[in-house]
């Protein structure tokens, strides 16, 4: 059986840099690092400040994670026979059999990948997805949201992958008639 396996795309994560770097520059402008703060009859001058500020302080953040992810060559992503494995999430693979539904999530035309896990505490995440666990499974409704943003591979595959895997374990691990 074929495993689906995603890698760090270079290019894609090129394009998520420059548009951190976009977001930072325009944040800046807010608070007035470039000269006089932005201003507006629309919204108060604190509103723009804190806007501005938020910006800037957040993709400066994800600017950095995207800088580290372009020197990952390592896999994002391994859907197989055994399971889900995802990198940002764990060094552990999910068995199919831990894995009650697979749904997705869509936030600004950004589609996730939603496992819906059997005993959610068995596979604790790291960093910083693992500390928003809590509220994400309130947000999402289930307990992983996986995202390619920044590999070579798209949601597509890897459900079609999820069905196919998924559908294959079950076969082999469901009783079979005698023949």
């Amino acid at each position: 059986m074929v495993e689906f396996v995603a890698y760090p795309s270079r290019w894609r994560i090129m394009l998520l840099i420059m548009l951190a770097v976009a977001f930072v520059v325009m944040g800046a402008e807010m608070i007035g690092a470039f000269g006089a703060p932005f201003s507006s009859q629309r919204y108060s001058p604190v509103f723009i400040l804190i806007v501005g500020w938020i910006d800037v302080i957040f993709f400066s953040l994800a600017g950095v994670l995207w800088i580290r992810m372009l020197f990952d060559r390592k896999e994002q992503l391994r859907i197989g026979a055994e399971g889900i494995r995802w990198a940002r999430w764990s060094d552990w693979t999910i068995s199919w059999n831990e894995i009650t539904d697979v749904t997705t999530w869509e936030l600004y035309r950004q589609k996730s990948i939603v496992l819906h896990l059997r005993d959610p505490a068995r596979f604790p995440g790291r960093g910083l997805l693992g500390m928003a666990a809590k509220a994400n499974r309130r947000l999402i409704g289930g307990d992983i949201a996986i995202s390619l943003t920044g590999t070579d591979r798209s949601v597509a595959e890897a459900l079609s992958a999820i069905e196919r895997l998924r559908t294959a374990a079950r076969q082999s691990t469901s009783p079979r008639p005698p023949a």
